[in-house]
């Protein structure tokens, strides 16, 4: 009886240890599965992005054909190509390829597109540096070469280098430029990285997994792995996205292979070649589209480093990519570009969140567009001279934060009379706080109703009317925008110059426009 229930008990711990295992592993393989889907999905993404690229929408910028078609034995054409590196073909790479091949025609088509264009470029930078060719097919593997890519740790370009891969490697990061967005630039930048890993790795895949997880990450789980282990033993070790960009590598180099694109023109003729112009001021991209015609989305995918649309070339001249054959009309109106538009173009998006994280949160100096509150209404309120955001609030019964928040106002000192900003009010007490502004400007007896009554009583003497306003006509001149005009005049702002003529878009006033003022004598 004792043996019996000896050999159940083992039975049972038996099936438990079964039963542990086989949960372990099938939650093991949910992970990596959501891993993959999770992975495969920024790529998708990234991919579907390069839609949105100018280049993508004008077939005549790069010109070719295309020839698609899938190898019979993906491994074989795989081991042609890689060059040594992670030369077990796996079947996460299988899964990959089959998900590339699924995707729809189109971003298929940009994808081999892109890659294509930049491809001699890539080539060229690792030829020079002595590494593998093979590995230009990173690049697509980690951002579906889509320049405007973005990834976790402040990951950016087709290289998805870090902020910090990118300042170590002679790149520009600052507040209006990032040079990780221009593909050439982040090229050198990602070339240096991996020679410098390749020299301190012996093993080619550990200096490519360095590349993507970083050194003290390897470095950690070599230790980990111990001084014999082999270089798949580490690999096994590091973080699944590590092993999905490896994945993606492999069915990459098969798949960029399989399906070509080839140019009816040689790549970087002057066709295609955009040309460069030295920037001496700042310059917004609008100010070029205004004068020369160039498309602001043309010049953003053509200088995608410059974050805000923005060249910042005040302290050093900087330089900016145009279009074919646009550098002499960019330069005979040099002057005119500069002096186009108003200040409104350079206003940035600060970064900068006041509230926690919320579904319609905006930032601070962002238009706010479309904001909507249950319950409530949004009215204008023009701030008059002597008004703060406290007397406002507490006449409005609101709360100051909301007042900035409403109207990402971040300097309340900097508000001035003649603004409207934005104030939500219950829904049924809309009207009377909609009065409240009219009640104001009811209180304020113009000088004509005072000599009204003056003239209307008998025991004061008349006095004489009030002088008209103070009305001046201006032509608009060259370079002149309504900050630039309102200086011009005594107790004139920008805004009231758009009211006054009842403009909506300060951009669209013309050279030889007149516009009506009212300054005070």
């Amino acid at each position: 009886m004792k043996t019996e229930l000896i050999r159940y008990k083992k039975h049972i711990w038996l099936l438990v240890f079964t039963i542990a295992f086989v949960l372990c592993f099938f939650e093991g393989k949910a992970q990596e599965d959501s891993v993959f889907v999770q992975s495969f999905a920024r790529f998708e993404k990234n991919a579907v992005g390069l839609q949105e690229l100018y280049f993508a929408n004008d077939p005549e910028f790069y010109p070719g054909k295309f020839y698609f078609f899938t190898p019979e034995n993906i491994r074989e054409v795989y081991l042609q190509n890689n060059n040594g590196l992670f030369p077990g073909f796996s079947q996460e790479a299988f899964q990959w390829y089959q998900r590339l091949d699924s995707l729809p025609k189109t971003d298929k088509k940009n994808l081999v597109r892109f890659f294509s264009f930049y491809e001699n470029r890539i080539e060229k930078a690792l030829n020079k540096a002595g590494l593998p060719v093979s590995l230009k097919y990173l690049a697509p593997a980690l951002s579906a070469m889509n320049p405007a890519a973005s990834g976790t740790e402040r990951r950016a370009g087709v290289w998805q280098l870090t902020h910090f891969q990118a300042i170590l490697n002679g790149g520009k990061i600052s507040r209006l430029v990032d040079e990780r967005l221009n593909v050439g630039l982040e090229t050198l930048m990602a070339v240096r990285q991996l020679q410098q890993n390749f020299g301190m790795y012996t093993e080619p895949e550990l200096a490519v997994a360095a590349f993507l997880c970083g050194h003290t990450q390897v470095n950690n789980t070599m230790y980990r792995a111990g001084k014999n282990a082999g270089v798949e033993t580490v690999i096994g070790l590091l973080p699944a996205g590590v092993h999905q960009t490896i994945a993606a590598f492999q069915a990459l180099t098969v798949f960029l292979q399989a399906n070509r694109f080839e140019p009816s023109v040689e790549p970087f003729q002057p066709k295609i070649k955009p040309d460069t112009a030295l920037v001496t001021r700042r310059l917004h991209f609008q100010q070029v589209e205004d004068v020369i015609g160039i498309p602001v989305k043309q010049l953003h995918d053509l200088n995608p480093q410059y974050t805000f649309m923005i060249v910042p070339g005040e302290s050093k001249p900087m330089s900016m990519a145009l279009p074919h054959g646009k550098k002499d009309d960019f330069l005979v109106w040099s002057d005119s570009i500069y002096h186009a538009g108003d200040s409104s173009l350079f206003r940035l998006v600060t970064q900068h969140i006041e509230y926690p994280p919320e579904s319609n949160r905006q930032y601070v100096g962002e238009s706010v567009k479309d904001l909507t509150i249950d319950g409530k209404i949004k009215i204008e309120y023009r701030i008059k001279t002597g008004d703060v955001l406290g007397i406002i609030a507490e006449k409005y019964d609101v709360k100051i934060s909301d007042l900035k928040y409403w109207n990402n106002i971040y300097n309340e000192r900097r508000i001035q009379a003649g603004q409207k900003i934005n104030i939500f009010v219950p829904d049924d007490k809309v009207d009377y706080y909609a009065s409240l502004d009219e009640k104001s400007k009811d209180n304020v007896i113009s000088p004509k109703d005072v000599v009204k009554q003056i003239q209307q009583s008998s025991t004061l003497p008349v006095l004489a009317p009030a002088k008209p306003l103070n009305k001046v006509e201006h032509v608009v001149k060259n370079g002149e925008s309504p900050y630039v005009i309102a200086k011009q005049y005594k107790g004139v702002t920008p805004e009231l110059i758009l009211e006054w003529n009842h403009i909506k878009d300060p951009r669209k006033i013309q050279i030889g426009q007149k516009l009506i003022l009212y300054p005070k004598r």
